[in-house]
């Protein structure tokens, strides 16, 4: 027959078909499982595979819920279990199209109700949280009174570092006595990584004696754009000799901010701008082709991009916050001081000294070894079950 990749497509019953086929995968009876529903699903970047990767060994059953508002579906779920949870990962699914704040308060917290009554029904809600409030937020207030009544509702609340309780407290109240930390996983051996860097710089056109910055990742205002563009004006003015390139790859939002920025590096002449969805096959030119990673955010609380930088063992510059400085390892990284483009110039020019140091290449890699997605996801699934009611 014809092989159909399961896991991927929307039906009216996914959630339950996922459930079955993927208890049906493990070897132990259903009694013995604990069954983990996750939503909303992303597969482009393989953050959730890597934290699951480890929890069929320890005995947990992962299955997708791909139309988030189908949780309600999973109410009376006919297949007893040792457990059963919902781990809800980003937020704003719950508000996307509404039309007003009016609309979006009732539709979040109708979609939070429809996860309380998963709860009252012997559900743990487990809630990570990925970000201070969501990326794309029209109307703030509404997603912080969201974000506010999930952390109410959770059993457990997972967070990616001691420190991102200190910095969620501006934006929500947490209960101290629900975290359960378990890091970012590493990338390294989730992308294609095969491409010299002399190959990378070939077929973008770059020469061999060039610094290059890169931003990878969706471009979104959050992540200061225009503030890095007029940075890079100023560290080349800083520095005549030296011959910088910037690299940007990730598509723009909609935003008036990321599509100026987005106008502006298409005209600027050492700028590389490729704004769109970037496959993960080649993930690898940009990343090999750069020296330094920048990600100097104006808000944020864990960063994927990060990671991904120094999976692909290249120093940062990044926003001081507590939860970087307790993921990231700290020779190859150097945090902004302040908020200016004169300090933020300043790190990039101390960050250049990082390049091409085998001290340097040493630390990340035993960084991301302490990082290797098998070993996080076994001890978060581990962590879990002592949780698990």
């Amino acid at each position: 027959m014809k092989l159909n990749l399961l896991g991927y497509r929307s039906t009216s019953f996914s959630p339950m078909e996922d459930a079955f086929r993927t208890m049906r995968s493990s070897n132990l009876d259903s009694e013995e499982q604990h069954l983990l529903f996750y939503t909303p699903v992303a597969r482009v970047n393989p953050y959730q595979d890597l934290i699951y990767r480890s929890f069929p060994d320890a005995g947990i059953s992962v299955a997708p819920v791909l139309t988030p508002l189908s949780v309600k579906q999973l109410m009376n779920f006919p297949v007893a279990t040792k457990t059963k949870s919902i781990h809800l990962h980003w937020n704003s699914w719950m508000t996307q199209g509404s039309e007003n704040e009016s609309a979006a308060r009732t539709r979040g917290l109708g979609a939070v109700g429809r996860v309380e009554r998963l709860r009252d029904q012997g559900f743990n809600v487990i809630w990570s949280v990925h970000n201070v409030f969501p990326h794309d937020a029209k109307y703030v207030d509404v997603e912080l009174e969201i974000q506010q009544k999930i952390s109410d509702i959770s059993t457990i609340i997972h967070t990616m570092s001691t420190a991102s309780l200190n910095d969620l407290k501006e934006y929500s109240a947490i209960d101290a006595e629900k975290i359960l930390v378990s890091p970012h996983p590493s990338y390294v051996g989730s992308y294609p990584n095969y491409i010299s860097k002399a190959e990378a710089r070939s077929r973008l056109g770059i020469d061999g004696d060039e610094i290059v910055l890169v931003m990878f990742g969706a471009i979104k205002a959050y992540k200061g754009l225009l503030k890095s563009l007029d940075t890079f004006d100023v560290l080349r003015k800083m520095h005549p000799t030296s011959r910088f390139r910037l690299v940007i790859a990730g598509k723009a939002d909609e935003s008036p901010e990321s599509q100026e920025f987005v106008r502006r590096a298409l005209n600027h002449p050492f700028v590389l701008i490729e704004n769109q969805t970037i496959p993960n096959d080649r993930v690898q030119i940009y990343l090999n082709a750069a020296d330094l990673g920048l990600a100097n955010y104006s808000r944020s609380l864990n960063s994927g991009a990060v990671l991904l930088y120094g999976s692909f063992g290249l120093p940062v510059v990044v926003a001081d916050t507590g939860t970087f400085r307790c993921e990231l390892d700290p020779l190859s990284t150097i945090f902004v001081a302040g908020k200016s483009i004169e300090e933020f110039a300043d790190s990039i020019t101390e960050a250049v000294k990082l390049i091409n140091s085998n001290e340097i290449s040493r630390s990340l890699k035993l960084w991301h070894k302490k990082l290797e997605s098998a070993t996080v996801s076994r001890k978060f699934a581990d962590d879990l079950i002592e949780r698990l009611k």
